[in-house]
């Protein structure tokens, strides 16, 4: 298990700023990789996986957002902080379009680049963590439903059961998160629900109240008929 705040991936062809910044970071637990320029950094980004993609703007394989679009290709969700002495409002804007998650103008203060990072990185673990859940969940699923399966309905119950409980389980760190992110009280559930990757969790929901219908021919269970209404109950209301 990864015990380091998160893994950062840092782009910028001025060494000299490159080692200092990632010793900061390194100092605030977190494992940095230095890489000297665009090229490096894409390359890097390939091979290993990380949780933050710190980058300079103006620098060698990063013409027109190069690495920045590279990256956000092949792995979407990644957050990504510019920190640049050479602003525009042609890079301004191609930054809306993509998953930048800040733009900031150097010299930055380092108490709010790592107030910036720390958010990002807790944000975005907490939302893969739900994506290798509903992961899971697909795998068991088609394990359950087999005809090779061979589990009856309990077996069945207790996987829609853990599958839900761990869901709303991360919409609850989902939560914390974005209290944590804002300084301010945390939102409704349902309004956490309605990001991109609460809507994927609603999804997890949906699937299994589908499934339950479907086969409840197969799986007669007084149990599991409450439970797909409880939880089609739960989706009407959320």
């Amino acid at each position: 298990m990864d015990k380091t705040k998160g893994r950062i991936l840092l782009a910028d062809d001025d060494a000299s700023y490159a080692a200092t910044m990632a010793e900061l970071l390194r100092a605030e637990g977190y494992e940095v990789t230095v890489a000297k320029d665009g090229d490096e950094a894409f390359e890097v980004a390939q091979r290993e996986q990380f949780d933050l993609l710190l980058a300079d703007l103006e620098m060698p394989g990063n013409e027109d957002l190069a690495l920045v679009r590279g990256v956000s290709s092949r792995h979407g969700n990644l957050p990504i902080i510019i920190v640049t002495g050479f602003p525009s409002i042609r890079t301004t804007m191609a930054c809306i379009e993509l998953p930048v998650t800040a733009y900031l103008l150097k010299p930055v203060g380092f108490q709010d680049l790592s107030e910036r990072i720390e958010q990002a990185v807790t944000r975005y673990r907490a939302y893969r963590k739900a994506d290798e859940r509903l992961e899971q969940w697909r795998q068991d699923l088609a394990e359950v439903t087999s005809p090779t399966g061979g589990t009856g309905p309990e077996a069945f119950m207790r996987l829609a059961l853990r599958t839900v409980m761990g869901s709303l389980s991360d919409v609850g760190e989902l939560a914390g998160r974005a209290q944590v992110a804002v300084a301010a009280p945390a939102p409704h559930t349902c309004q956490v629900l309605n990001c991109p990757r609460g809507a994927q969790l609603v999804a997890a929901v949906q699937e299994t109240v589908y499934v339950l219908e479907e086969t409840r021919s197969a799986f007669k269970s007084t149990r599991l008929r409450d439970l797909r209404r409880k939880l089609a109950l739960m989706l009407e209301h959320q």
